[in-house]
């Protein structure tokens, strides 16, 4: 697959990085004067690690998706061991 650059307005690259998990997680909008949309949860924070392990230009997804998605043929894994802070060692794909 051709890899493209995107550029923002200082000439600098965008790196994008996407991590996908599943499980449950709780959302609401929090606040009285600045009210903000939040997602708390164990989902919340290993989705965010899946994603901070990952590669640039790759989507990484948790074992708990690839259980869902590994009879896929369109897709390509590649499964590595990493550490993850405050996880330990996962697996990602």
């Amino acid at each position: 697959m051709k890899s493209s650059r995107l550029y923002i307005a200082s000439n600098k690259s965008i790196i994008i990085k996407v991590g996908i998990h599943l499980g449950p997680a709780i959302s609401g909008v929090i606040g009285y004067h600045k009210p903000q949309f939040s997602l708390i949860g164990d989902t919340v924070n290993t989705t965010s690690r899946v994603c901070s392990t990952g590669l640039s230009d790759m989507i990484t997804i948790s074992s708990e998706v690839y259980s869902k998605v590994r009879f896929n043929t369109f897709f390509k894994f590649i499964e590595r061991k990493v550490e993850a802070k405050g996880k330990g060692t996962i697996t990602t794909y």
